[in-house]
């Protein structure tokens, strides 16, 4: 049976907020929704007890676009979608087959259940405001796993004890799994927005002056950032590093400054007093000399 008909059939006498929901313990809850809990098409959901949840979501099946203050995305099947709404109101616009598995659990309890736990979930902070975050991974084939094993436990749960504790066993699995996926991607941001920009500022002050080289020591003074964060955030975003980078970037100036000026003009022009320096710098640059350039330039011009 397709798994939305298989909801359609499904009774439960705890259906709160539109969705089936379950709740484990205090603090611990889990529920599915779908395109017929939500009603309409297009719906405006406020959900009465964000302001005390964190909540994970898996999407089993459909689209949904999601709206929320500032924030539009739109999720598909085996996206996840982690957040402390806050008691904000979301805009949802759904697909009719749409089906999503969320677990509700209480920053304290949670803080309990990772805490010996081997790995970090970066997300979570000591005051937690509104904020969502929306991943699309593709690898998470555990959790989708684990969200499909919960949305079939719920149909036969009831208030036996042993169907309990099978339901409240996966849904620890599922968090086990979802604190994976997302941290396996969060620990590869090492840097802070902040950071990536100095970064950039590093760049362009490098361009801006190819006749100069700074120090290292320098340019992490004026950026605020130490040396050893600089060199190795410097050359993730661009690539190369600092030194590698300007010389690049000035050898490739100085091939242009060929095309009009002698070798001796355009190494004075790049800040070279030793020319046999700045030859040796163009040839392992280009694999040739500059006056090889310069000649195929002559060359060129005059046929």
């Amino acid at each position: 049976m397709h798994l939305y008909e298989m909801l359609n059939n499904y009774k439960s006498d705890n259906n709160i907020y539109g969705s089936i929901s379950i709740e484990l313990q205090p603090g611990l809850s889990v529920s599915m929704v779908t395109a017929e809990h939500l009603d309409a098409i297009d719906v405006y959901k406020q959900f009465p007890s964000s302001n005390n949840y964190l909540c994970f979501n898996c999407q089993l099946q459909g689209e949904l676009n999601v709206k929320v203050k500032d924030r539009q995305f739109i999720t598909h099947k085996g996206d996840l979608t982690f957040g402390f709404a806050n008691g904000e109101t979301f805009h949802l616009q759904h697909s009719k087959d749409f089906c999503n598995i969320e677990v509700m659990i209480m920053p304290k309890l949670l803080d309990v259940l990772i805490k010996d736990m081997d790995f970090h979930f970066s997300c979570l902070s000591a005051k937690i405001d509104f904020f969502l975050q929306h991943l699309q991974i593709h690898q998470s084939i555990n959790v989708l796993s684990c969200a499909r094993q919960l949305f079939y436990l719920m149909q036969n749960t009831d208030c036996k004890v042993t169907n309990r504790l099978l339901l409240y066993a996966h849904v620890l699995k599922y968090l086990n799994w979802y604190f994976k996926s997302f941290d396996s991607l969060l620990t590869k941001e090492e840097f802070t927005q902040w950071e990536y920009e100095q970064f950039n500022y590093v760049r362009n002050y490098l361009v801006s002056d190819l006749t100069n080289p700074p120090t290292i020591e320098w340019l992490a003074k004026q950026v605020g950032i130490n040396q050893s964060k600089l060199k190795k955030g410097f050359k993730q975003v661009f690539g190369k590093s600092i030194y590698a980078y300007f010389l690049t970037e000035r050898m490739n100036k100085a091939k242009q400054l060929l095309m009009e000026n002698s070798v001796t003009e355009t190494a004075v022009m790049m800040g070279y007093s030793n020319i046999s320096h700045f030859s040796s710098a163009f040839r392992k640059q280009f694999g040739v000399l500059p006056k090889e350039i310069r000649r195929q330039n002559s060359n060129f011009l005059n046929e």
